[in-house]
């Protein structure tokens, strides 16, 4: 059993919500009306096998923790708006007299479900989006983009040279840190940053993130797609790093029309997929922007990973709604 909301229990409730929430239009009504989350149910039942005490429901616990990151919460200010927001009560399925469930318990809900139940939850999002044929599956496009760790850089980078080692060393590692798992990568040749890198795909038509994967900042994109990238997709674009015999090699056996963008130039007439390539960095630009991928909330791969689902997450539910209030249609290439 789990503790659930008891909003649609309470006439007091349903009442000021029916007085406050009929006046005006908000995000939140539209993603209540355009996304069902039983699915969250049914896909963390696994993870509430023999725990001791009642408790809250996942659905209610998802729902906290979207909301964190489409807003950019903290687990103390997530409560607190739990606690006074009505709109976020009404969300949440809570009565507006009715307590929500403490900071701590958002840490727990987390580590009870870790990446992998993340991971699962993202991927339900997609399959959703994808059974309402928004997502074409036409072009994938795969790009990274980097996550800063939550560290002392200035420190890290004076002890790191003065031991001798470039800031670009793959194999540094600051045993004295807080996040021992992120490492030094490079955004350009003279730019490096510390921390992780998130491996995303998009649906070029849809502009659907469709898959997801957290590495140490020291990963090479290229490395990547392999894993990323399969079958599923009728072609597939990248830029320079991911033009390599083994990635063109690989897209063929999938069955994959490769649309990488070559490091050398080639006879015949390019490719216009490579046209649609800064799709994504738009998406990893509202990422940043409005959802806090620039920074990582967390330490360590596991949690940071949890950072990049939800952050996927939110951003494929806000384009879920858009295009459900749309009538549901895809824009199609020029």
């Amino acid at each position: 059993m789990t503790k659930k909301g008891s909003a649609n229990g309470s006439f007091f409730g349903n009442f000021l919500y029916e007085q406050v929430l009929s006046q005006r239009p908000h995000f939140l009504k539209d993603l209540a009306q355009a996304v069902d989350f039983r699915f969250v149910a049914e896909h963390c039942k696994d993870f509430y096998v023999d725990w001791g005490r009642d408790p809250w429901d996942p659905v209610l616990m998802f729902k906290m923790v979207l909301l964190q990151f489409l807003y950019g919460l903290s687990d103390r200010e997530m409560e607190e708006q739990a606690a006074f927001n009505l709109v976020y009560k009404w969300f949440l399925g809570l009565s507006a007299e009715e307590a929500p469930p403490d900071f701590s318990s958002l840490c727990r809900f987390r580590a009870r479900l870790g990446a992998d139940g993340f991971e699962t939850l993202f991927s339900q999002v997609v399959e959703q989006a994808r059974s309402r044929g928004f997502i074409t599956d036409r072009l994938h496009i795969i790009d990274s983009t980097h996550i800063s760790a939550r560290v002392d850089l200035f420190r890290l980078k004076k002890e790191h040279k003065g031991k001798g080692g470039g800031d670009d060393d793959d194999h540094y590692v600051d045993r004295h840190s807080p996040d021992p798992d992120a490492r030094f990568g490079r955004k350009s040749k003279k730019k490096s940053f510390y921390g992780y890198k998130a491996h995303k795909v998009e649906d070029a038509d849809s502009e659907f993130i469709v898959r997801v994967r957290t590495t140490p900042g020291n990963v090479h994109d290229g490395t990547q797609l392999p894993v990323l990238i399969d079958g599923r997709a009728g072609e597939a674009t990248g830029d320079k790093a991911y033009d390599s015999e083994a990635n063109h090699t690989h897209l063929a056996a999938v069955g994959v029309v490769s649309g990488i963008i070559r490091r050398q130039p080639r006879p015949g007439r390019p490719r216009n997929s490579r046209r649609e390539r800064p799709k994504i960095e738009r998406k990893f630009s509202e990422g940043k922007n409005c959802h806090g991928l620039d920074k990582a909330r967390y330490w360590g791969l596991a949690k940071v990973s949890i950072q990049s689902f939800m952050t996927a997450i939110v951003l494929n539910l806000k384009r879920l709604v858009k295009l459900t209030l749309a009538g549901g249609t895809v824009p199609q290439p020029a």
